[in-house]
C-alpha cells in the first residue's frame, strides 16, 4: 500500500493535505467496500482503518465498550469460576494453537497464553475493535488479533485444518448465521482436535434474564439466538464433528456487597436504560442470589459443549 500525496492548501494558519491512498483489490473486497462510498478513516500509530460513513458500530463499541471494561476492572475476581471452567474443558496444553472466537478485551486470552506457551499461538478474534485494543496490550509474541464483523458470514481469512482447538464463550448466541459459524470452525480445525463452546442455551433462566432484562434495557438492545441442545447437535452433524457432549455449570459469580451485583450487571451489560439497584432486583428475582460465607453468589447457569472433527 502506498499513501501519494496529492495537494495542500494553507487556510487561517493551519495546513490541510489531501493523500490519495492506493488499496490493494484483495483488502477492499474482503472489507465488501464499494466504489463510490463514503469513508471515514481513523488513523493509529502504524495503522489506518477505513470504515463506511454512518455505518452501525459493533455491539461492544462506543459506550457499551467502555462500560464492560469497567466492570472487568471493578469486579476483577468476580468470574473466577469462569476461567476454572476454561481450564477443565478447554485445557489448553503446552504448544497449541488455538482460536478463540468472541475474545472481546481478552478477559480469557491471557490465562490461555499462560498454559499454551511461548511455542503455542493463540489467535483472537472479536467484532470490536475497541475490545481487541485490550488484547493487543498483553504485547505477546505468539499471538495474532484479528477483527471478524461476524464469524460466521464471512470466509475466515485462517488457513485450513490448522488450529488444534476452538474456543468460544458467551458469543455463539451472537452469531445469527450459526450454520456458517460451525462450517468454518470445520475448515480451520485439524482432523480430531476439539470445539469447547460454554453460552447461554435455550430454557434457561440466564436466556430468561437476557430475554427480559438485558434486551430490554442494554444501551445497544440485544437481538440473539440462544442455541438449543438438539440444534447444536444438528449443526455437529451437518459439518461433520462428533456427537456432543453437554454439561450444565453454575459459574457462581461473587462479590463481596450485594449491591455490587447490580452495579456489575449494569456495566456489564451496558443496562443504562435502568438503574444499578433495578439489575439487582432482576438479578435476584430471575437468577438468584445466596449468602456463601463473606461473599454473596449469582447463579450463573450455563451450559458447556464440546465435540471433535472427525
Amino acid at each position: 500500500m502506498k499513501i501519494l500525496k496529492e495537494k495542500s492548501r494553507q487556510y487561517k494558519g493551519n495546513a490541510y493535505f489531501k493523500y490519495k491512498v492506493n488499496i490493494p483489490v484483495g483488502a477492499i473486497s474482503r472489507a465488501q467496500l464499494n466504489e463510490g462510498e463514503d469513508l471515514q478513516v481513523t488513523s493509529e500509530p502504524g495503522q489506518i482503518l477505513l470504515s463506511r460513513v454512518g455505518a452501525k458500530k459493533q455491539e461492544f463499541d462506543g459506550v457499551r465498550s467502555q462500560l464492560y471494561k469497567e466492570a472487568l476492572e471493578e469486579f476483577p475476581n468476580t468470574r473466577e469460576n469462569d476461567i476454572k471452567c476454561m481450564k477443565k474443558y478447554l485445557s489448553p496444553k503446552d504448544g497449541e494453537r488455538i482460536l478463540e472466537i468472541g475474545a472481546g478485551s481478552g478477559f480469557f486470552s491471557q490465562h490461555i497464553l499462560d498454559l499454551i506457551g511461548e511455542k503455542g499461538r493463540l489467535i483472537v478474534s472479536d467484532p470490536s475493535l475497541e475490545q481487541l485494543e485490550a488484547v493487543k496490550k498483553l504485547n505477546k509474541k505468539n499471538i495474532d488479533v484479528i477483527q471478524f464483523v461476524q464469524f460466521g458470514s464471512e470466509t475466515v481469512n485462517l488457513e485450513k485444518d490448522k488450529v488444534d482447538a476452538i474456543w468460544s464463550f458467551g458469543t455463539m448466541h451472537h452469531l445469527i448465521q450459526k450454520t456458517k459459524s460451525f462450517e468454518n470452525m470445520d475448515r480451520v480445525l485439524k482432523k480430531n482436535r476439539r470445539v469447547v463452546i460454554c453460552d447461554v442455551f435455550q430454557g434457561s433462566k440466564l436466556a430468561k434474564h437476557f430475554d427480559d432484562k438485558v434486551a430490554k434495557y442494554c444501551i445497544v438492545g440485544h437481538e440473539v439466538s440462544f442455541l438449543s441442545r438438539e440444534y447444536a447437535e444438528t449443526l455437529c452433524y451437518l459439518v461433520g464433528f462428533e456427537k456432543p457432549k453437554f454439561y450444565d455449570v453454575n459459574m457462581k459469580w461473587k462479590f463481596k456487597n450485594k449491591k455490587d451485583i447490580g452495579l456489575f450487571l449494569y456495566k456489564l451489560h451496558g443496562m443504562t436504560k435502568t438503574t444499578p439497584e433495578e439489575c439487582l432486583k432482576g438479578a435476584e428475582e430471575i437468577l438468584g442470589i445466596e449468602k456463601k460465607g463473606e461473599y454473596y453468589l449469582l447463579d450463573w447457569p450455563l451450559t458447556v459443549m464440546t465435540t471433535r472433527k472427525k
